[in-house]
């Protein structure tokens, strides 16, 4: 196979997701530079999102040691506080402050300090950011009957935000020959996020049975999306929010 020269900064490469997009790019050929509080992989960069004021530092370090890279993917998903809790019932200001913090503007500001970077070197780039469908959806009450998951409002402002964010950027940085899309995936097969916790059965059945597949996504299926959408194989799409969720949100 022919050796690909291209730099990947992966931004939360060490999560759920982040494991199967690294192992995908590195099949085909990426050069992946992971940046997680978690170490994972050969190229690693111990990078906390939630730190925003040394974001841009420690970015700079990275393009020190490895160039600025061609492709950016964030698929971090950095909390704060009582996550799980963020909840109508129990929602603090302290809480919505801390984390649309820690990222929602740490998104931002990592995905305008690339694209900065991607300019003045005169890269064709491709900058890729994480959404949910739960950035334009409601959350279903539904699917959470007999379990301990809430609707969490944090999570929704956070992943509305970021599509903003990816349709503003594209459309700003395309005459720079650079393009930015988002993924919203709907469920993925894993862990409760703020927990060591496996998805409760009865939440598994209920999103199931709303979803035409009637099944939740495998974090692989979404990694196969991005390496499609990081190829010269999507070089006319730009500024959209791609959604993989199995049709969830056509009914």
């Amino acid at each position: 196979m022919k050796v690909n020269k291209k730099i990947v900064f992966l931004i939360g490469g060490s999560g759920l997701i982040g494991k199967h997009i690294k192992k995908n790019l590195e099949i085909a050929k990426y050069k992946v530079i992971n940046f997680d509080i978690a170490k994972h992989g050969k190229y690693y960069v111990n990078f906390d999102c939630s730190s925003t004021d040394e974001i841009e530092y420690n970015l700079k370090l990275a393009i020190e040691k490895y160039k600025t890279p061609d492709i950016l993917i964030n698929c971090s998903y950095p909390i704060k506080g009582k996550w799980i809790k963020n909840d109508f019932k129990n929602l603090r200001a302290s809480e919505i402050r801390d984390n649309l913090d820690c990222h929602l503007v740490s998104y931002s500001i990592v995905s305008n300090f690339i694209a900065k970077q991607m300019v003045s070197k005169n890269i064709k780039g491709k900058i890729l950011l994480f959404s949910s469908i739960y950035g334009f959806l409601a959350q279903n009450y539904k699917n959470y009957i007999g379990t301990k998951i809430k609707e969490n409002v944090t999570y929704s402002l956070i992943k509305g935000g970021i599509i903003t964010l990816t349709k503003q950027m594209a459309a700003y940085y395309g005459k720079y020959n650079i393009e930015i899309n988002a993924v919203s995936p709907g469920a993925v097969l894993g862990h409760v996020k703020g927990t060591k916790i496996k998805q409760n059965k009865k939440f598994i059945n209920a999103y199931s049975q709303n979803t035409p597949l009637k099944r939740l996504c495998r974090p692989e299926e979404i990694s196969n999306l991005v390496e499609f959408l990081v190829s010269e194989k999507s070089s006319y799409i730009t500024g959209q929010n791609i959604i993989i969720d199995g049709g969830y949100s056509i009914i």
